[in-house]
């Protein structure tokens, strides 16, 4: 049997009330040596990654200059009185940007279909022995004395022949 001998609870006061204590916030900092080992690593391997996204950006400097000459050129093919100048720079510019990133003593002699047939395997395509860029040669080795024949080149041809270049120059691999 339970004996009823439990005392009274005393009433609460505010007098009795405390500020209720709050434990120290947890530490962002790492306590052990592991996480100071997997901090540094990650450190590392971003440096790395910087490291390497910046000398691939500048190993495609020329890419981006040839695009923009290549954006020049388009423009001034849609002044009639810069057409022709425009139409030969083209094959000056295709030149360029091949012994911007290949041996001089691998391409500087390339010319006609060997040339044309550089260009198809660089970058695993057909559009210049089979499509517009066959007019790469008759640009690059027009005598002066046909050069207003140069302007009978359709403007639909010579915009398949930027588009063409364009991508090799996109995606040409070395």
């Amino acid at each position: 049997m339970l004996s009823d001998t439990s005392t009274p609870t005393p009433t609460p006061t505010l007098e009795h009330l405390h500020d209720i204590v709050l434990s120290e916030p947890v530490s962002w900092v790492p306590q052990t040596v592991g996480w100071w080992v997997a901090l540094v690593l990650l450190g590392l391997f971003l440096v790395w990654v910087g490291y390497a996204a910046y000398n691939r950006w500048q190993a495609n400097r020329y890419r981006r200059l040839a695009l923009n000459q290549l954006q020049q050129i388009e423009a001034e093919l849609c002044i009639p009185d810069r057409r022709v100048t425009a139409l030969l720079e083209l094959p000056i510019l295709m030149k360029q940007t091949v012994l911007a990133c290949w041996q001089r003593s691998d391409v500087a002699s390339l010319t006609g279909e060997a040339w044309l047939r550089f260009l198809d395997e660089s970058y695993c395509g057909k559009g210049f022995t089979q499509g517009p860029g066959r007019l790469l040669p008759t640009l690059a080795y027009s005598p002066p004395a046909t050069f207003h024949q140069l302007g009978d080149i359709g403007s639909d041809e010579a915009n398949e022949l930027i588009v063409l270049i364009r991508e090799w120059i996109q995606r040409h691999r070395v």
